[in-house]
């Protein structure tokens, strides 16, 4: 079985450092707004500042942006100490005792994932890391999740997704695999009805289990 993970939401609660960094930036450029930043949850960070350059008339170009949203979101959660979702390190033991093969799947560039997954200890866990940067179309296009079951040499029918935002849910139902829908209140405003399953709790992935088979496991 495989198991490919969503990043921000899902490994960490990195969705409010997301807005809050978004928002700093614009100030520091001289734009104050209130716009709600739940809308972009699951997007492309650089497509974000291309729309912000455009709205605002900003004199900076999306890439710089970008990294310095970026580099200001890692500062925030290093010095606030940002936790993953509660039952994340239980569930990934539990899915590594399992013989479960683990990969992540975030839309976010490499120079995000790589800090998170380090900062939380959790980088050799998995088997692939597909970043934003590896692929020409980000969620909720399917690139990144069949990249990532092609380098874990994963069968649709025995892969699952999980997410916490509608634009990833598309993405992996797109793949032509399930995905379980996680509604992360540090998320907020996702519509996750097309999931194929949902939880409140990372707890309760292990509740789609019944004796030695996954629900979505055929074959």
């Amino acid at each position: 079985m495989n198991f490919i993970f969503d990043m921000d939401g899902v490994l960490i609660n990195s969705e409010p450092l997301h807005a809050r960094s978004r928002l700093a930036v614009l100030e520091s450029m001289g734009v104050s707004t209130d716009m709600d930043m739940s809308s972009v949850i699951g997007s492309s960070t650089l497509a974000f500042w291309e729309n912000m350059i455009i709205k605002f008339g900003l004199d900076a170009s999306a890439v710089n942006l970008e990294r310095i949203q970026m580099a200001l979101l890692i500062e925030m959660m290093k010095k606030e100490k940002c936790q993953p979702p509660e039952g994340l390190f239980q569930l990934l033991d539990e899915l590594e005792g399992m013989g479960v093969v683990m990969a992540v799947g975030s839309s976010s560039r490499r120079m995000l994932v790589e800090p998170v997954l380090e900062y939380l200890g959790i980088a050799s866990r998995f088997k692939a890391v597909v970043t934003g940067d590896d692929v020409e179309n980000l969620k909720p296009a399917p690139d990144i999740y069949l990249l990532a079951m092609e380098r874990i040499g994963a069968d649709k029918s025995k892969t699952v997704a999980l997410e916490d935002s509608r634009m990833g849910v598309q993405a992996a139902l797109a793949a032509g695999i399930p995905c379980i829908g996680y509604s992360n209140p540090t998320s907020p405003g996702q519509d996750l009805s097309a999931a194929t399953y949902r939880i409140d709790s990372l707890s309760q992935v292990l509740d789609l289990r019944r004796g030695n088979r996954w629900l979505w496991e055929t074959g």
